[in-house]
């Protein structure tokens, strides 16, 4: 049912307006830092909060549909991204984060409309956008914008299968999946090598770990060496070779 509420909102948010997109407004509020939704209110518009990661595959996928929609809506809708980064930010542990994509919508009034996954806040964006104001193309339009439609709706189909989680599934639930964590390293602490690094393993943020930790879990074969990591209160990522080397 959560698939059928994404795809029927990215269908209606897809055939709203048509013609060029006017300049979107889109802005990041947030990279980790603690954020009062509330101070960042556009008068008379839609404010759609974006709670997103750049190692959520979801997210990224959502990504060009918000910006696009923000783009056929410049006048109406505003989009506010804040940045996660990882489950111990500030901003995650504010709103109490547990998973991602995660959007808030707030009205032009300034209240708020509605708040949880991607296809119950798009659903609710759609209603108040007005989704059967479309005007019809003329001639073989309307095929040719199903195109873009099913690969919208292909994109959905595997990023709702990818939405990242804090919290596993209950073990012996169905479809749960069994995932051994890292096994601790035994390391005397060392102020040279500090536990400051965060490392994505099986689609999670894991961490923190020091370099030595990488290190034998690279040995173990617990972690590739091409993964990708996170300096604590850092918003960019490196390259596990380059932080080992």
């Amino acid at each position: 049912m959560r698939l059928i509420r994404i795809l029927i909102a990215v269908f209606l948010l897809c055939g709203v307006g048509a013609g060029p997109a006017d300049a979107a407004d889109v802005e990041t509020i947030t990279h980790g830092r603690a954020v009062e939704l509330t101070d960042h209110l556009v008068s008379g518009k839609y404010v759609l909060f974006d709670f997103y990661a750049d190692w959520c595959g979801p997210c990224r996928a959502l990504e060009p549909h918000l910006l696009d929609l923000a783009g056929r809506h410049a006048d109406r809708l505003a989009i506010r991204k804040v940045d996660v980064i990882n489950w111990d930010s500030e901003v995650a542990r504010q709103y109490g984060m547990s998973s991602i994509p995660y959007l808030v919508l707030y009205g032009p009034d300034g209240q708020r409309l509605a708040a949880g996954d991607a296809g119950s806040v798009l659903n609710r964006l759609s209603g108040a956008l007005g989704g059967g104001g479309a005007s019809k193309p003329a001639g073989g339009g309307g095929s040719s914008r199903m195109i873009p439609l099913l690969a919208v709706a292909a994109i959905f189909a595997v990023a709702v299968g990818l939405v990242i989680r804090r919290r596993s599934p209950t073990a012996g639930s169905p479809g749960a999946v069994e995932r051994r964590p890292p096994t601790p390293v035994d390391t005397a602490a060392d102020p040279g090598d500090p536990a400051i690094w965060f490392a994505v393993l099986q689609g999670s943020m894991e961490g923190p770990f020091t370099r030595r930790q990488l290190a034998e879990m690279v040995h173990r074969r617990d972690i590739d060496r091409s993964a990708r990591v996170r300096r604590r209160g850092d918003a960019d990522w490196s390259d596990l070779v380059d932080v080992l080397d």
